[in-house]
């Protein structure tokens, strides 16, 4: 299983959430090139989860661009744009315009202290292109 370190496990505290962009792989025109992927890892105790940064409403991130996550008690996820609520471990939404949806999970694996995302392959070219994105931290392969 291919592994990818997008920070250690230091770096997310308790019951809170922190964004990240990587590049993934996709296939265009039978070429492979790399697409900003916008993603949230958040940390429960000693587990951590990984989502895809899109509210399932409409697609929209969850923090709208300010890397702001969580509920002000540091509960739940909460979506910026409509104020749907999602359980920080499950992705599932249980308040708002999403609720009985999900967001979509990806894998994730501590590594010897290192917060991996597992079977995805990232591009490896480095830099985007993310004018207008706002704030993140953009994970290149280097």
């Amino acid at each position: 299983m291919e592994l990818f370190a997008i920070c250690g496990t230091f770096e997310i505290e308790d019951h809170s959430a922190r964004g990240f962009v990587l590049q993934k792989a996709v296939e265009k025109d039978g070429e492979k090139v790399g697409e900003p992927w916008f993603i949230i890892v958040t940390r429960k105790g000693q587990n951590f989860y990984g989502f895809e940064n899109s509210c399932p409403h409409q697609g929209k991130r969850l923090d709208a661009g300010l890397e702001d996550f969580m509920d002000e008690a540091g509960n739940f996820l909460v979506c910026r744009h409509h104020g749907s609520q999602f359980d920080i471990d499950s992705g599932a939404c249980f308040s708002g315009p999403c609720q009985g949806k999900s967001l979509t999970p990806i894998k994730i694996v501590v590594d010897e202290g290192d917060v991996c995302v597992a079977g995805v392959e990232v591009f490896e070219e480095d830099g985007l292109d993310l004018e207008d994105e706002g704030p993140g931290v953009i994970i290149t392969s280097d």
